[in-house]
């Protein structure tokens, strides 16, 4: 299992797999008669009867016929493979091997991809060939797991999984072909990390998000998380991080710190959000003795044996260069809350100037670092018209020479400069209405702090130095700050100015950090950006750069290479990037663009596919994390604070009632919705389900109406098959048939929630709006029923159908002409994929 990811902190090594026979016998012939050749009745195999030969000579052709042929019948299909090169001799002898297998397999995809030019029938023979083998691999594997007389090791049985499972994905990775078969290490990895001690919740995460190999191989990770009983915790919630206000206590940082709190002064606070500004931290290191503020509360403390001594001030939060702030990003199960006051101890402050003190200043010192030794490489379109990079490295390379630290540390040290932040705990008063006007200002605060700072304590126990991009962000997708509400909402309004705090120092997501040079820290403010461009003509013609900048080739065609280079880190990064990826909609940028009605609805689709997988201590609170993570503008900040102030139950149908964009998915999530006339159709709150339907409604001018575009049927109730009429006032309550006259298809209808007590759907029209049309996914995925709308009341107007709202069904094609156990038959008419809809 050489190929597989490697983890700087690694909780056990991978199996080692022994070689079981002395020398290879696999002949090279056609895999499908390996077993005969060899004396076994491959019938009784596939059967699960390993009892033809002794035990150990059946192992010992069990793994020439399923590892080594397998590898010579796929890589080998066009060429002989040299076999020994998975071979290597240990301590212990002879063991299988495969650090050669990921490119191997680069090299047989060139391959197929040359003779797909050269012959296509050969290609699609060759794949069709490799599909066989893996099937034959599939069987006999799953036989083996699940046989009671397996004559291989758990170890070398595994190991056939994860071949088998590794080829899968080049498929997937190469060609895309179909959804592959599966290998049962998801429930590999799980049991795994059950027995490591790993909560159920991030189990079920990774199950979801990571495909087979990326979960194995995140299951021998080492954890160092909070010790906990994850016993009682479920899927979808770990009570690790629920926060009982009434029991919380505020953590030291040491055991036994009997530190006092620092309070800021809570009357400068309330008077900056008066102003309509929002508060930040001031810690400064000084020598004077304790002070007080006006109101008696201590600004600053020092520890009971004296040392050092830290100045604590309120100001306003400012985005100017010369008063830089960090956002908090933090979860207060790690002891940084404090339910009763706006105040920490003095350790934590202290630990807080200790981790933010000259963090910008080091960030723009491994910025400036890379320019000069030329280590930065990324370019866009932008980027290449600007042409600053290379100059503008080579000009503080011979400025500066190799001692940059010299010049930049010495200013750091004159400036004294003081550490600035914003942190929940300090800056959001207790009381209702000033904690109300403080989170209504959250996107202004995030937007405007030139960094945002997670702290978690697991990634804290860790260095990020030596780490993969892949284990660095899996550490971060799996931490506990990724299972609360209110954390995706700062990171959503952080954007790419987002660090995760590691025990050696910030750390960018490794997922994206690539795609924008502005991104960095350098050309986060825009007067820095603005000076630091109007220097390109000056560094240039002063270090003498005449020659024509050398732009590397396109990045698409970087990415094209790239997808030709088979890669399971790769592979695992891809996963990755969706348990980030509703943070990273909501961070495109408000422009014009965004404007436009699929942005918005990415957006929101993202946001609420994110904030699905984290939890709250108070379910209300996921509508604030959802709408503040939505609004983009000024405007929506301010409707925003409305929203706040009425009752919770009340916010969701209000906020639908202000978007001018809303998923269309909203009509066919699980979840309890609103009675009012109108909004029955509305969820009561951001329901922990997924927003799986891409599609949009967009509100018609000066009405309350959205337009959805979608698939679905007209039914004509009085029209029954066999010219029996419904009884008028009937209610549609149960499975039900509908037949489409125009294609001669008979769909099957059932109720996924009962109609609700006072809606009639009587005798007369109704309708169907389907997510997607039936019959219209990929072939892979067969014939699958689809999650649909029933509309009571329905009419059709021009171009439009009106309905309203009654309950979510599920629509079948039946492909079966047996009609004598079908439920009443109705007649339908098929509408087109485009078809407008308003639904009241």
């Amino acid at each position: 299992m050489d190929h597989l990811q490697v983890f700087r902190y690694q909780a056990e090594p991978y199996p080692r797999i022994p070689l079981l026979s002395e020398k290879i016998v696999y002949d090279g012939l056609p895999l499908s008669e390996y077993a005969d050749r060899c004396g076994f009745d491959i019938d009784r195999l596939y059967q699960r009867d390993f009892t033809q030969h002794r035990r150990d000579q059946t192992a010992s052709f069990l793994q020439n016929w399923l590892f080594f042929g397998t590898i010579q019948g796929i890589l080998g299909s066009q060429a002989p493979i040299d076999i020994n090169q998975f071979i290597e001799q240990d301590e212990h002898g002879l063991r299988l091997c495969t650090k050669t297998l990921e490119a191997c397999i680069t090299a047989w995809g060139a391959e197929i991809e040359a003779l797909a030019e050269e012959s296509p029938e050969k290609c699609r023979a060759a794949l069709y060939n490799a599909g066989m083998v893996q099937n034959t691999l599939n069987k006999i594997y799953h036989n083996l797991t699940n046989a009671t007389d397996n004559p291989l090791s758990p170890e070398a049985t595994l190991v056939l999984g994860v071949l088998g499972c590794t080829f899968d994905h080049a498929f997937k990775w190469f060609w895309d072909l179909g959804k592959g078969r599966t290998w049962g290490l998801h429930n590999v990895a799980a049991a795994r990390m059950a027995a490591a001690g790993w909560c159920p919740r991030d189990i079920a995460v990774s199950r979801e998000f990571f495909s087979e190999l990326p979960m194995f191989c995140a299951s021998y990770m080492e954890r160092r998380s909070a010790p906990f009983d994850h016993w009682h915790c479920s899927a979808e919630l770990c009570l690790l991080n629920q926060i009982d206000e009434t029991t919380y206590v505020t953590q030291h940082r040491t055991k036994g710190c009997q530190c006092q709190h620092v309070l800021p002064d809570q009357a400068e606070i309330r008077r900056i959000i008066d102003a309509g500004g929002f508060p930040v931290i001031c810690v400064t290191s000084t020598t004077p003795a304790v002070s007080t503020t006006k109101n008696g509360s201590a600004s600053s403390s020092a520890p009971a044996g004296g040392g050092r001594r830290l100045k604590v001030e309120v100001k306003a939060g400012s985005s100017s260069t010369s008063n830089y702030y960090t956002a908090v990003s933090h979860v207060w199960s790690d002891g940084l809350g404090n339910p009763n006051a706006n105040s920490l101890p003095y350790c934590q402050i202290e630990f807080m100037y200790d981790r933010l003190n000259g963090m910008a200043w080091k960030e723009a010192y491994a910025f400036v670092s890379e320019l000069a030794d030329g280590k930065i490489q990324e370019y866009d379109e932008e980027w290449e018209q600007t042409k600053i990079i290379k100059p503008l490295g080579k000009g503080f390379k011979a400025v500066l020479g190799a001692t940059i630290r010299n010049v930049i540390t010495p200013i750091h040290q004159y400036r004294n400069n003081p550490v600035r932040f914003w942190m929940d705990t300090l800056c959001v008063p207790l009381d209702k209405p000033y904690r109300k006007r403080a989170i209504s200002q959250m996107k202004e605060v995030y937007a405007r702090a030139h960094m945002t700072i997670v702290l978690d304590s697991e990634l804290q126990a860790f260095d990020a130095r030596g780490c993969s991009d892949e284990e660095l962000v899996t550490r971060m997708g799996l931490s506990g700050w990724m299972r609360r509400a209110w954390t995706f909402q700062e990171g959503a309004l952080a954007a790419d100015m987002m660090r995760f705090s590691f025990h050696d120092g910030p750390t960018a997501l490794p997922l994206w950090k690539g795609e924008d040079f502005y991104g960095s820290f350098a050309y986060s403010n825009p007067k820095t950006a603005k000076v630091l461009a109007s220097m390109e003509e000056k560094f240039a013609n002063w270090i003498g750069v005449t020659e024509e900048i050398k732009i590397p080739q396109s990045r698409l065609y970087e990415m094209a290479l790239a997808r030709k280079t088979f890669s399971l880190g790769r592979i695992a990064l891809e996963d990755s990037k969706l348990l980030f990826i509703g943070m990273k909609a909501a961070w495109v940028a408000v422009s014009a663009y965004y404007s436009i009605p699929r942005q918005q609805a990415t957006r929101l689709i993202g946001v609420w596919n994110g904030l699905r997988i984290r939890a709250t201590s108070h379910e209300s609170d996921r509508f604030i994390c959802y709408a503040t993570s939505c609004a983009s503008t000024g405007t929506e900040q301010k409707v925003l604070q409305g929203l706040l102030n009425l009752p919770h139950e009340q916010r969701m149908k209000s906020w639908v009632g202000m978007q001018p964009v809303v998923p269309s998915g909203l009509l066919f999530i699980a979840g309890e919705r609103y009675d009012d006339p109108g909004y029955r159709w509305v969820p009561t709150k951001v329901h922990p389900v997924a927003l799986d339907d891409d599609g949009f409604a967009v509100r018609e001018p000066q009405s309350e109406a959205f337009v959805f575009k979608k698939p679905g049927f007209i039914i004509d109730r009085g029209l029954e098959s066999e010219a029996k009429e419904a009884p008028a006032g009937t209610r549609l309550d149960k499975a039900f048939t509908i037949f489409d006259s125009e294609t001669g298809l008979r769909y099957s209808v059932g109720f996924i929630d009962m109609p609700p007590a006072d809606v009639a759907c009587a005798t007369g029209p109704t309708a169907i709006i389907l997510k997607l049309r039936v019959g219209n996914r990929a072939p892979e995925y067969g014939l699958v029923k689809e999650t649909g709308a029933l509309l009571g009341n329905a009419v059709k107007v021009g171009a439009r159908v009106y309905g309203d709202f009654v309950c979510r069904v599920e629509v079948g094609l039946i492909i079966d002409d047996d009609e004598t156990s079908e439920p009443k038959q109705l007649q339908a008419r098929l509408l087109e994929d485009e078809q407008e809809w308003i639904v009241r």
